[in-house]
């Protein structure tokens, strides 16, 4: 990180704050903040991690060979891209799966939350926190914490593999269902291992409850995030709610949801209603938060005060608060499936007639995940087009970081190995996924 005169704009000095590469998340990304001493003149993301275009290398491609295309977008969310982009093809050819096959889809998603929700927060976050640089040198002293971070990130994969039948890029799901069932015998063992994970599901909150949230970057924002489809607290839905009390169905995300080309990324900009939002488990816990049960309940309402939905560093707990509650419903989800799974209800296989395309969001672990996927008749890929989590909060975590610097530059706080590490642990709170976050504008079979 840098900071030297670099221009005089209006007899003011303007000096440069550069994060050339922040640590500890997913993908390659920089900060550069631009200020006179006092106020912020510039404040941005530098995504300069190419664009990777899984839209273009899936057209003309038969619709079953794109959904194995689509999981490889991210290792960290393959699960998330892999029911998403398969809900939307499923929509498109008019496909309706089963309700079994809608709930071990769930169980793997939960999988996919576990694991990268235990990555982030005890591998990436927490030693912000603790004031270490990194999950090496924490574990030193603190094993007891690192050795939950790593079990619960092992049961996440274990069910995914178990659904799946690998942690990442799963290709026993399929269109209709799966190519094979989980056997009873193995649900029941991962049931058994949930259960008994409890306090290691505690343990990240149980650390975060010790820090307060930083006010410089308290500011009012607009969430927004899914409306489960079975009134509890999960990632299924066709309905998105703002916290300005508007909502629309997923089929129309394209109309309220606008993307932009920045300059400075390869990750372009979202805004709702042509305003910056945010989205992830903070948004998730503050408009359906409602929906929790058991001791994430109990454990949120006890600490709300640290749920600040002005706040993004509230995230972090929001997804501490996720973690224990979606241990107990993977363990419940179990226990439902276990004692009436139906052994001959794999699949149903697609039958493609006519053209169509189908809309799909859910809620991945950082956020909203928005598909559109359009098919021709004979069930080739005509155009695609995925927008990330990542990709929609960019823009309210540019104006966090102006915040945050703006608000140390005040107090007097001018130092930029200071100022640096503060704004990178601002993006961690966020838990962006760089390499999703990078896709072409629109790319469109012509043939």
């Amino acid at each position: 990180m840098t900071e030297n005169p670099k221009s005089k704009s209006s007899k003011k000095i303007i000096r440069p704050i550069s994060v050339d590469h922040i640590a500890r998340i997913e993908g390659k990304a920089g900060i550069e903040i631009r200020h006179d001493g006092k106020n912020v003149q510039v404040s941005q993301v530098n995504i300069f991690e190419g664009p990777r275009y899984f839209e273009a290398i899936t057209l003309g491609k038969p619709i079953e060979e794109a959904t194995a295309v689509f999981p490889r977008v991210c290792s960290f969310c393959a699960a998330a891209h892999k029911i998403t982009g398969l809900q939307a093809a499923e929509k498109a050819i008019g496909l309706h799966p089963t309700k079994q096959t809608v709930k071990l889809r769930e169980l793997l998603y939960i999988g996919d939350y576990i694991e990268s929700h235990a990555l982030h927060l005890f591998l990436l976050a927490l030693p912000d926190f603790l004031g270490y640089p990194d999950a090496f040198s924490m574990s030193k002293d603190h094993p007891t914490i690192l050795a939950a971070g790593m079990a619960l990130k092992d049961i996440g994969a274990d069910i995914q593999t178990v659904i799946g039948s690998r942690y990442i890029h799963q290709e026993n799901v399929m269109l209709g269902g799966f190519g094979k069932l989980p056997t009873k015998k193995k649900l029941v063992s991962l049931g058994q291992r949930l259960r008994g994970l409890q306090n290691e599901a505690e343990q990240a909150l149980e650390t975060l409850v010790s820090y307060r949230n930083w006010p410089e970057v308290d500011a009012s924002r607009i969430h927004l995030a899914l409306e489960p489809y079975d009134g509890t607290y999960t990632m299924l839905g066709d309905v998105v709610h703002a916290s300005d009390n508007s909502k629309f169905k997923v089929d129309a995300y394209k109309m309220r949801l606008r993307e932009s080309i920045v300059s400075h990324s390869f990750a372009k900009h979202s805004h709702y209603n042509e305003q910056p939002f945010m989205t992830g488990s903070l948004s998730r816990y503050h408009l359906f938060g409602g929906g929790m049960t058991g001791r994430a309940k109990e454990l949120a309402e006890m600490y709300v005060e640290f749920l600040d939905p002005n706040n993004p560093m509230s995230n972090n707990f929001a997804q501490a608060v996720e973690i224990i509650y979606f241990v107990q419903r993977a363990e419940s989800i179990i226990s439902d499936i276990a004692s009436a799974l139906k052994p001959n209800e794999k699949r149903i296989k697609p039958q493609i007639t006519k053209a169509g395309t189908g809309v799909s969001m859910t809620e991945a672990p950082r956020g909203l995940l928005a598909y559109t996927i359009s098919v021709d008749k004979n069930g080739k890929v005509k155009s695609v087009d995925i927008i990330t989590p990542t990709a929609m909060f960019l823009p309210i975590l540019e104006n966090d970081l102006r915040r945050m610097s703006e608000g140390l530059l005040k107090q007097g706080v001018k130092d930029a190995k200071v100022i640096g590490p503060k704004l990178e642990t601002v993006v961690r709170s966020y838990d962006p996924c760089v390499s999703c976050s990078v896709h072409v504008t629109e790319v469109t079979d012509r043939k």
